[in-house]
């Protein structure tokens, strides 16, 4: 103790190891050899101490600081930064886990690049609002369920191409349009228990045989 004591009264440099004992607040109370020490965490000990750490001490006779955790009954770390944390890298920079990665936010995530590659053999995604700006969507599915209760679409112009079509309306199927064209190379049915056609000026009706009754 009075060795710990003449180093902190010549206002030197020192360093000393020791385990965590206490945490009060943002003090850490680490029990060494020459004594306990009432230290801060260091700036540049990313890795946040635990009670029971055994952690690398340091400063001097004003400030004492946990430079680093040395050693832990557990493997698991938490890296902490009171304010932002910015990782700058030269080159590529990669997060490698064996177990999964999760990134937990209770505000916005943000990714800008100038190219988005996601690569899994399954993908879930829970929203309550999905925006999407694009200039060009390209998709390639084996196969689409979609479930819903509103589907609105706004479209200058929409193609489809299909090999065959199925559609059930349980009610109203309605559709305005200001020039109709359907063209079927084989055979149109239109089946109802009541249809009626109407027109202002022109009806016409052109075959080869045509059937009433």
């Amino acid at each position: 103790m009075k060795n710990l004591a003449t180093k902190l009264e010549r206002d030197v440099v020192f360093q000393s190891m020791g385990t965590i004992v206490r945490i009060e607040g943002a003090t850490f109370v680490v029990q060494t050899e020459d004594g306990d020490l009432r230290a801060a965490r260091a700036v540049s000990c990313l890795v946040e101490p635990r009670l029971h750490d055994f952690v690398l001490v340091g400063g001097m006779k004003r400030a004492c600081y946990v430079l680093a955790v040395l050693e832990r009954e557990s493997a698991d770390v938490d890296l902490a930064a009171p304010g932002d944390l910015n990782l700058k890298v030269g080159e590529k920079f990669r997060v490698i886990a064996q177990r999964g990665m999760d990134l937990v936010t209770p505000e916005a995530v943000n990714i800008t690049s100038t190219e988005l590659g996601v690569h899994t053999s399954r993908a879930k995604l829970f929203a309550s609002e999905i925006l999407a700006i694009g200039s060009e969507m390209v998709g390639e599915l084996a196969n689409v369920k979609l479930k819903g209760t509103f589907f609105d679409k706004v479209f200058e112009r929409v193609t489809e191409r299909v090999q065959r079509s199925y559609r059930r309306v349980e009610e109203l199927d309605q559709l305005k349009a200001k020039q109709m064209d359907y063209l079927a190379e084989e055979t149109m049915c239109l089946r109802s228990d009541n249809m009626v056609a109407t027109a202002k000026e022109l009806v016409k009706v052109d075959g080869e045989q045509i059937h009433f009754g």
